[in-house]
Parts: C-alpha cells; sequence; structure tokens
C-alpha cells in the first residue's frame, strides 16, 4: 500500500504555472530521488506536499486517507505535519537554541513529552546522525554538514512515516556533502520512506528506488533508478544528465 499518492497537483504563482499537474505514488521504504533544472518545481513539490504552500488543484492520500490540496483544513494540516519531517536547504535551525533544543522544541511543544523524555530522545537521534558530543552548542558553533544533520535528527523526532528532503546538500561544500548524505544513506537501508530533492547524481543512483525528473512543472519522466540512469527514454532527460555527468567531472 502507498504511503503517499499525489493526484493532478496544480500550483501557480500570479499567471505563471510553477507545477502542472503532478501525480506520484510512493510505497512504503521508496526512497523517490527527484532531479530537475533549476526553476522546475521541485522545491514547490515538497512544499506542497507539506502544505508549506497551497496548491491550485489535487488530490493528495495519506496512509489511505484523501484529501483535496486546494481546500485542506487547518486541523488536517496540523495532524499530516505530525506524520512527515521537512529538511530544509539552509537547516533552519533556531540560532538562539542548542543542537539538542532544537531537536526537542517540536516534542515538547508540539506533542507535549516531558522535557526529560524528549531530551532522551533527542539525545538518541543526535547520536544516530554522529553528533553525540555537539548536543550542548549552538548552530553557529557548527559546521553546515553538522547543522544539516542535526536539522536531519530534528525531522526523525517526529517518527514520521515520510521525511521530505530539499536539497539537503546544496548549501554544502563537497566535503561537508559526503557525511550528510552518508546519513541519509543509513536511513534509507533502515527502510525510511523518502522524497529526495538533489543534484546529487552518484546519490541518486546508488541509493534511490525511483527517480522523477521535473522540468517545466510537469513530470518528464519516472521509472526505477537503475532503469532510469541507464536506459533513459526521454532526450530531454537524456541532455539533463549528460549536463549532470559533466559537471561532476
Amino acid at each position: 500500500m502507498a504511503v503517499l499518492e499525489v493526484d493532478g497537483l496544480q500550483k501557480s504563482f500570479g499567471a505563471t504555472r510553477v507545477l502542472g499537474g503532478i501525480s506520484l505514488s510512493v510505497e512504503k521504504g521508496d526512497v523517490v530521488a527527484v532531479l530537475g533544472p533549476s526553476g522546475s518545481g521541485k522545491t514547490t513539490l515538497l512544499r506542497c506536499l507539506n502544505f508549506l504552500e497551497q496548491a491550485d488543484a489535487g488530490t493528495l492520500t495519506f496512509d489511505g486517507e484523501r484529501f483535496d490540496l486546494a481546500a485542506m483544513h487547518r486541523k488536517d494540516i496540523i495532524r499530516l505535519r505530525k506524520k512527515t519531517g521537512f529538511v530544509f536547504q539552509n537547516y533552519n535551525l533556531f540560532r538562539n537554541k542548542t543542537a539538542l533544543q532544537n531537536v526537542t522544541e517540536g516534542l515538547i511543544a508540539v506533542r507535549g513529552m516531558k522535557k526529560a523524555d524528549a531530551e532522551a530522545t533527542g539525545l538518541a537521534l543526535l547520536a544516530k546522525v554522529g553528533l553525540a558530543d555537539k548536543a550542548r552548542q549552538y548552530p553557529h558553533q557548527l559546521s553546515g554538514g553538522q547543522q544539516q544533520r542535526v536539522a536531519i535528527a530534528r525531522a526523525l523526532a517526529a517518527n514520521p512515516q515520510i521525511i521530505y528532503f530539499d536539497e539537503p546538500t546544496s548549501a554544502l561544500d563537497p566535503e561537508l556533502t559526503g557525511e550528510v548524505l552518508a546519513v541519509i544513506k543509513q536511513l534509507a537501508e533502515e527502510g525510511m520512506t523518502m522524497i529526495v530533492v538533489t543534484h546529487e547524481l552518484p546519490f541518486a543512483k546508488s541509493v534511490s528506488d525511483k527517480t522523477l525528473f521535473l522540468d517545466g512543472g510537469v513530470i518528464v519522466e519516472a521509472a526505477a533508478s537503475r532503469d532510469f540512469f541507464a536506459n533513459p527514454r526521454q532526450e530531454r532527460t537524456k541532455a539533463f544528465l549528460r549536463t549532470l555527468n559533466k559537471d561532476s567531472i
């Protein structure tokens, strides 16, 4: 059974169409890589799926429950967000809170967990992402890669059914990129369901189960990753992959 199904998702900003009818299905344990050039609608897709933007049309079925994306009720948005995690490009950590406090904030404020229990959970998650010794440090004391790993720990704190990653390494240099991708790969091996917007071609090839290529707000090509990279069918996909391969040399 699919964890997430989207049918006909549309989104425009003024007269500019950003998403022109996106449909996709994500099974439990799937890692779905989303590729596409700048401006193709990748980030907007994730933001609509997590209700950071309201779609103009389309339906979303989450864990068997169907919703009209253009007419979401606040209580449903809150309820669904509790089942998902979101990792932003630029971390979005609270600058005045420690790494541990960033992870526990939602557990205490939103879920009503006791502080001691939340801290125990937070420490375990920071250890999981390799930051057990950084719990009391503030974001400005951490590298970009470490901050992003705190953000992943925060997303995991909700015990989500799916995590959305919006180009999680785009703000990092190559050395720090590797440490973040290693954590995401570990989560994939543990069976976490994820949609990952990325420009990291080797990561998408080796970790994802399915790959989508967006351009102009539509899915140009979607396939099992092994087929997508070995034998892309659309000329636009082939041209895009050639560009990425050239950039990675």
